[in-house]
């Protein structure tokens, strides 16, 4: 009887293993996964439509929002959830021996051996990071998980920061700004005196975090001053000579009305800060 049982028991086994080999790639929109135990945890975001930028007339508008265009996405891709944390930029950093290096000078506020001078902890966001770390982290992690990573697109970022809504937030903030319920940004009425838990603010109607405030986080394209020749199918837009790429979201220490959906800035790749991080996309196999 307890040989059958063993024999039971294994034939379980084999089964469970037979079927997570066999699960079919993720491709429904919501769904949550990881390519590894230390990897970015990733959600799949729907193929469809948006209009990006802003109207002319929409409060804190910048003249490089516009002109409102169309973006299509033809199929589902996804983006992590949260921004890649300390944690997980350690065990990078440890994997591949990496010297991480130091940036900014003021006071207080450097970044020194990649870390910034206030306490942070393994959930909050990596930041101290310029434009290559970023891209240097993607092709590691394309190679570890042997999956198709690359840096998130700006129309990715904002498609991923509306999650099908309109207008400058994918919730009401009833015309004041104050966004302390959902988003953390300058002061500490939100709880935060700097970066927060990646986890810590609700997340949006696609399954993101973060998408308004904490970090600002880095995204593929080279600096334009208007979407005036913009790819629309929600690629990165970009040149062979970058002076500058495109930063989104906000910061702790920024006022709410840079945390607008539409909102864009821009830094010099070789930019250290610890108000900026970054998010991964990945490609899903058809």
């Amino acid at each position: 009887m307890q040989y059958v049982n063993y024999l039971f028991s294994v034939l379980a086994c084999l089964c469970l293993a037979s079927t997570l080999h066999a699960a079919e790639p993720p491709s429904t929109a919501g769904e949550v996964f990881k390519d590894c135990e230390t990897c970015p945890e990733m959600v799949v975001l729907p193929s469809g439509s948006f209009v990006m930028g802003s109207p002319a007339m929409e409060p804190g508008r910048h003249s490089d929002e516009g002109p409102l265009r169309k973006v299509t996405f033809a199929r589902p891709f996804a983006i992590s959830r949260f921004y890649v944390t300390a944690g997980e930029w350690d065990v990078y950093a440890k994997e591949t021996g990496i010297t991480l290096e130091n940036g900014d000078t003021r006071p207080g506020r450097e970044c020194i051996n990649g870390k910034p001078r206030y306490p942070q902890g393994p959930r909050q966001p990596a930041v101290c990071v310029d434009y290559e770390d970023v891209r240097a982290y993607i092709s590691w992690l394309a190679e570890k998980t042997g999956k198709p990573y690359r840096m998130i697109s700006e129309a990715e970022r904002e498609y991923a920061a509306r999650a099908g809504s309109e207008g400058r937030f994918p919730f009401d903030d009833k015309n004041s700004f104050d966004l302390t319920k959902h988003a953390n940004t300058l002061g500490a009425a939100d709880g935060y005196e700097y970066t927060s838990p990646v986890d810590s603010f609700p997340p949006n109607d696609f399954g993101v975090y973060d998408m308004h405030g904490n970090v600002y986080e880095w995204v593929a394209d080279c600096w334009h001053p208007n979407y005036v020749g913009a790819p629309t199918d929600g690629s990165a837009w970009m040149e062979e000579d970058c002076k500058a790429h495109h930063i989104r979201g906000n910061d702790w220490l920024s006022q709410s009305i840079f945390s607008r959906s539409a909102n864009r800035n821009v830094r010099k790749p070789d930019v250290r800060g610890d108000w900026i991080g970054f998010r991964v996309a990945r490609d899903l196999e058809q």
